[in-house]
């Protein structure tokens, strides 16, 4: 479950803690390598504050209840950003921001 607590905080983590993959170049890996990814970004968050804890679980609870696997999110937000061009030169961490609002919807402040 931690895996899934955490998935929003890729959004705020430092750069210089992960390579961070343009989605272009991510979208790019064979589907093995882009779950790896969503998945080793998710597990090298082990702290939290406090304001990122409620954010990140509201994403968490929404993940556990549409019951996604890495492997799922990473072919869902594959082809969400394959939908939007805009997507294409950010990084896979804003990609995965706007599909968990998306999908989730907003935490509420």
């Amino acid at each position: 479950m931690f895996k899934y607590v955490a998935v929003l905080l890729l959004l705020s983590w430092p750069a210089s803690a992960e390579v961070h993959l343009a989605f272009s170049e991510w979208e790019r890996l064979n589907d093995d390598d882009r779950a790896a990814y969503i998945a080793r970004s998710i597990d090298m968050l082990a702290t939290m504050a406090a304001h990122a804890q409620k954010t990140a679980r509201h994403y968490s609870q929404c993940i556990m209840r549409s019951q996604l696997t890495a492997e799922q999110l990473a072919s869902f937000l594959r082809e969400y950003g394959r939908a939007r061009p805009e997507l294409q030169g950010s990084s896979v961490q804003r990609a995965m921001a706007d599909y968990l609002n998306a999908l989730c919807g907003r935490p509420l402040d």
